[in-house]
């Protein structure tokens, strides 16, 4: 991921495909913070429960459910607990035909230039739901497979969920407020991932916005789910634990290397983020990497 931008730079298939199936079995908790990407990412959970962060909404995926984010959404994945789930990502202009029939111009050329958005799960009526998972193990079930048959076989069933969906009305059209709102938000966050370290008043992030601090933190809440200084927090708090199970420094020394100016407020926050304490965190990942 580019620290500047929040952008994803991983190269998701290859130059001839550009389709990836990522498959993650995890026995604890799970955490991807904030980031975007140009290419599509359909989410399927297997086992355990997801939740997923996208723009504003969060929502709780469990077993058995999926999720589409588009290009350009601002999103973040977590799981607090044992979870299996596959994303399948995949450059947009990979559904493009050379023919450029009514079909390439009125639906897959605006899917694929954004301006037709994939729908919220919400939004699906649950036979269109059971169609959709049903195309999506198939799509899983290939995992990667690398000859131009498999490719043939992944790309007309995209194309059938894609046909589902546009038979039931479900694409939305993009919103120019929401893109500019996206954009104002991927600045503050990525300032916000280059500084936690350091002291962050909400003046500072207000001022990246040219908004007052009142303003903002309302703006940021309806962007994201929550005010500044939780998400800040809680970014710090994830820091703190990557150190925890990485490293032998000392909690007190760990609290102020990620920006927090109060021990005890640190270890606060990070019970309520984390259900546990900082060294009952530590100590539970020894243990669970010792067995």
């Amino acid at each position: 991921m580019n620290k500047k931008t929040l952008k994803e730079q991983s190269t998701h298939g290859t130059p001839l495909f550009p389709l990836h199936i990522y498959s993650k079995v995890r026995e604890r908790e799970y955490h991807v913070d904030f980031h975007w990407h140009e290419e599509l990412e359909f989410i399927f959970v297997e086992n355990g429960v997801m939740e997923i962060t996208i723009n504003a909404e969060t929502l709780q995926v469990a077993k058995g459910q999926f999720l589409f984010i588009n290009s350009g959404d601002l999103h973040k994945v977590t799981s607090k607990g044992p979870s299996i789930h596959h994303a399948i990502v995949f450059h947009p202009q990979i559904l493009n035909f050379d023919y450029p029939d009514i079909s390439q111009s009125s639906i897959i050329n605006p899917i694929s230039k954004g301006f037709l958005r994939f729908p919220s799960t919400a939004e699906i009526k649950e036979d269109v739901k059971k169609y959709i998972v049903d195309k999506l193990k198939t799509i899983i079930a290939l995992n990667n497979a690398e000859s131009d048959l498999a490719a043939l076989r992944i790309k007309i069933t995209l194309l059938e969920i894609i046909l589902g969906l546009y038979e039931n009305q479900l694409f939305g059209k993009l919103q120019t407020n929401i893109k500019e709102k996206q954009e104002n938000i991927k600045k503050v966050i990525t300032y916000i991932q280059d500084n936690y370290d350091k002291k962050i008043l909400l003046e500072d992030l207000a001022s990246l916005l040219n908004m007052n601090k009142n303003y903002f933190s309302k703006y940021f809440h309806t962007a994201i789910g929550k005010t500044p200084i939780p998400y800040i927090n809680e970014y710090r708090c994830e820091r703190a634990a990557e150190l925890l199970k990485s490293s032998d420094l000392k909690v007190l020394d760990i609290s102020f290397i990620v920006g927090f100016e109060n021990f005890s407020y640190f270890i606060r926050k990070f019970k309520e983020h984390k259900r546990y304490s900082p060294t009952q965190y530590r100590k539970k990942f020894y243990m669970e990497n010792v067995q």
